[in-house]
């Protein structure tokens, strides 16, 4: 019998903050896949560290770049490595920052090893993006507002703000540019949200100095 295949959400960073069943999935997995991207595996084991009680870890190669077709080889290599475990019959969950159905490096190995027919399922976590709301204290939107959920890294969307409230997410490459476009707009910053290095900036001008890959911008309407 084949095993089963897991993406599951940590949630942004506290790791008090792991639903109920992504705990449960990642105590009955047989092995934990995590990717190896640097400050992403490290913080995914840290959230969930205390959940894997020695299991066996599959790092899969999961490059910070934008070149297409090196990204396609790494996932499939990723996803040729853990359909090897299902056809043992073992249980695999892929741990991945926030949910997994939001910007997530883990849905591409999902599709892949979907397309090929295993049984395959998504386990939700809490998004960043909420996370940074609860730091801030603040609702992301209210009855007619409009959420945009913008990913930054990609510098053609820096400037598409559309009406409403706008997020901008992985956006700390390119901080510093953003700051000078939103001049004027409000806009607020949390780096690392929920995480012990949290930082939160109520007003994106007091930003001094470029923040780290897990930077989060809110501009409210």
């Amino acid at each position: 019998m084949k095993g089963k295949f897991f993406a599951v959400g940590l949630g942004p960073g506290d790791p008090q903050l792991l639903t109920l069943k992504a705990i449960d999935t990642i105590k009955r997995s047989d092995v934990i896949a995590v990717p190896k991207s640097g400050a992403s595996e490290n913080i995914a084991l840290k959230i969930a560290g205390d959940y894997i009680e020695g299991k066996p870890l599959l790092q899969c190669d999961m490059p910070m770049i934008k070149d297409k077709k090196r990204l396609d080889e790494c996932h499939d290599k990723s996803a040729d490595l853990i359909a090897e475990l299902l056809e043992e019959g073992k249980t695999v969950a892929f741990l991945t920052l926030g949910d997994p159905a939001i910007y997530s490096t883990v849905m591409y190995v999902h599709k892949r090893l979907t397309e090929r027919g295993y049984d395959t399922s998504m386990v939700p976590g809490v998004p960043s993006f909420c996370g940074a709301a609860a730091s801030l204290n603040m609702a992301l939107c209210e009855r007619d507002e409009t959420l945009h959920v913008i990913p930054a890294v990609f510098e053609e969307n820096i400037s598409r703000y559309d009406d409403g409230v706008n997020v901008l997410m992985k956006s700390g490459k390119s901080i510093m540019d953003i700051k000078e476009r939103l001049a004027g707009k409000k806009a607020m910053l949390v780096e690392c949200a929920t995480m012990e290095n949290e930082k939160i900036y109520k007003d994106l001008n007091d930003l001094e100095e470029q923040s780290s890959y897990f930077s989060l911008i809110i501009v409210p309407k």
